[in-house]
């Protein structure tokens, strides 16, 4: 039995410098706080999202709460 684990399909966090694994939690955080404001995702934002999770923890942190602080403005009317 091989119990090599494989490489991501879409080689996240290969090339930055970074576990896959640290790319696949900052994925899940960036979906959960979308989410969390109802924003549905088309093709380019999973792209977005995607690359951004390859980014270092300071910066998807920073996202995240740039988008958590946008929710706390008032809507347009």
């Amino acid at each position: 039995m091989d119990t090599t684990s494989s490489l991501p399909a879409d080689g996240a966090g290969l090339h930055s410098g970074q576990h896959a694994s640290t790319t696949q939690a900052h994925r899940v955080r960036l979906y959960g706080v979308l989410d969390s404001v109802c924003r549905p995702l088309d093709a380019a934002d999973v792209q977005a999202v995607f690359q951004l999770a390859e980014l270092d923890c300071v910066t998807v942190q920073a996202v995240i709460d740039w988008i958590n602080a946008a929710r706390t403005l008032p809507r347009p009317l």
